[in-house]
């Protein structure tokens, strides 16, 4: 065979050689500028829209179970003596759960209705540069709920005046969601905090319930 020829064929093989070599390298450097600082951009953003989306979506779970009525007196019934002094609060505790399983179900449907959808971020808030925010087309990452939605309940006493005392009960739901991203997936748990009712109480509350959490386990003395 040519010299010539064999040097030819030397010559193509390196530059294919050195052509591969510059492929990996740049697709070794997009990897890691992905994985270094797109994928925690993406991560930031989509946490932030996926606990905004799980908030929704519980908030109106509350909307449709309760329909936007004060429950209050149906949940918690305030004990006096005979001179009309506050004694106690009974909680109705078979209603409490299953408020909390019934807000709990809707807001799963929910959560799975968003994740059917997915959830779209524009290119440019990706990208984590401030003039780019909002800009470009969208992408659309998809969020799986994982497991079942749980859900607490709180109660916080508010001076509202002499001898009057505002009595709010809140419903923590916390959720565990998984984020499907293009490189991994992240499992993200949300707090979410709703009012579910409050009243006005007129007299004075004993000091066993101003100052410690007891009604609170009276209201979660079921699992919901």
């Amino acid at each position: 065979m040519p010299k010539n020829r064999i040097k030819r064929k030397l010559r193509a093989k390196t530059k294919l050689l050195i052509a591969l070599v510059i492929l990996l390298v740049i697709f070794i450097s997009v990897l890691l500028f992905f994985n270094y600082y797109v994928n925690p951009v993406i991560i930031q953003v989509s946490e932030a829209t996926v606990t905004s989306l799980t908030s929704k979506s519980v908030n109106s779970a509350v909307q449709t179970v309760i329909n936007n009525t004060n429950v209050y007196d149906d949940l918690i019934q305030i004990n006096t003596d005979v001179d009309g002094n506050i004694t106690n609060f009974s909680v109705n505790s078979i209603l409490i759960n299953r408020l909390g399983k019934e807000i709990g179900k809707t807001a799963q449907q929910n959560l799975e209705l968003v994740g059917s959808e997915g959830i779209d971020i524009p290119l440019g808030t990706l990208t984590g540069i401030p003039m780019l925010v909002g800009t470009g087309p969208n992408i659309t990452f998809k969020v799986q709920p994982i497991g079942t939605i749980s859900s607490t309940f709180t109660s916080e006493f508010e001076s509202a005046g002499i001898n009057q005392t505002n009595h709010r009960i809140y419903m923590n739901v916390k959720a565990l969601v998984t984020l499907v991203l293009p490189t991994a997936s992240r499992s993200i748990t949300t707090n979410t905090q709703i009012l579910i009712c409050e009243s006005i109480i007129i007299g004075k509350v004993p000091d066993t319930y101003l100052n410690s959490d007891s009604l609170d386990e009276m209201m979660n003395l079921i699992p919901s």
